[in-house]
């Protein structure tokens, strides 16, 4: 069971710390749980209230956002890429970024489309914050995730289109046949994913406990997205989540 520590208490701690957005399956914040788990890393947790101020954590770490992590005496850091770096450094194997240089490329590429700015989560973050943006008068809350997510209506717009476009790679990609995205042993793009697709077709609440009332917005409903979601895409999240992710979810 996670048991979380202070802000105060993690920013004093000597060992790899992460802070995770509390009571919701933030993807960015599972993959990098689960990518310590995997490599066998202890860790301890902190809880980053979304849409708060985080006064404390944006001290330390320049951002008010989850998940933030933290080696040792080191900076400590938010972006995807570089929470995966510093696991691989910090415990090589298993590894999780391919050695092979073009299977590397690929890979990283692809947890881009999933990860990154205009990636999948980022896509769905403007879907689910639509509505409320578009009133003039959002929630303070919400206008502050707003104005990190830089919404704006011409991206919003876009943002299914984007989603889909990246999912059909994903599915390209996986049906070149082997048991995972890239080759045949697991990397980070499959941790990623089945963390993600949480932001589309969300597990059911016995391993995804998310407040209820939050769930209907984690469901994609667009066409365009629905049908790029096969089935090949929607097994490969439940094998990976069964093999890896603690059951139930923990945030």
């Amino acid at each position: 069971m996670l048991n979380y520590l202070t802000p105060r208490e993690i920013i004093a701690h000597p060992g790899l710390r992460i802070v995770l957005v509390q009571g919701l399956p933030s993807p960015w914040g599972q993959a990098a749980k689960t990518i310590f788990e995997i490599k066998g890393l202890d860790y301890v947790a902190a809880p980053l209230v979304a849409g708060g101020t985080n006064d404390e954590l944006v001290a330390w770490a320049g951002e008010n956002s989850g998940p933030l992590v933290a080696w040792a005496d080191e900076k400590p850091i938010h972006r995807w890429l570089d929470i995966l770096h510093l696991a691989e450094r910090l415990a090589p194997t298993p590894a999780l970024i391919p050695e092979d240089a073009m299977e590397r490329a690929l890979m990283i590429g692809l947890s881009n489309e999933i990860c990154g700015e205009l990636g999948i989560g980022w896509n769905r973050r403007l879907q689910l914050f639509a509505p409320l943006m578009g009133g003039g008068a959002p929630p303070e809350g919400v206008a502050r995730m707003g104005a990190k997510y830089r919404y704006n209506t011409a991206d919003a717009a876009a943002a299914a289109q984007r989603t889909a476009a990246s999912i059909r790679a994903l599915d390209a990609q996986l049906a070149r046949g082997g048991r995972y995205f890239i080759g045949d042993r697991l990397s980070a793009l499959d941790v990623y994913w089945a963390a993600f697709m949480n932001l589309l077709l969300p597990l059911p609440k016995e391993q995804c406990p998310m407040p209820e009332d939050w769930r209907p917005g984690f469901v994609a409903r667009d066409p365009e997205i629905i049908a790029a979601l096969t089935p090949a895409l929607v097994a490969h999240r439940d094998r990976i989540f069964a093999a890896h992710f603690r059951d139930p979810m923990e945030f």
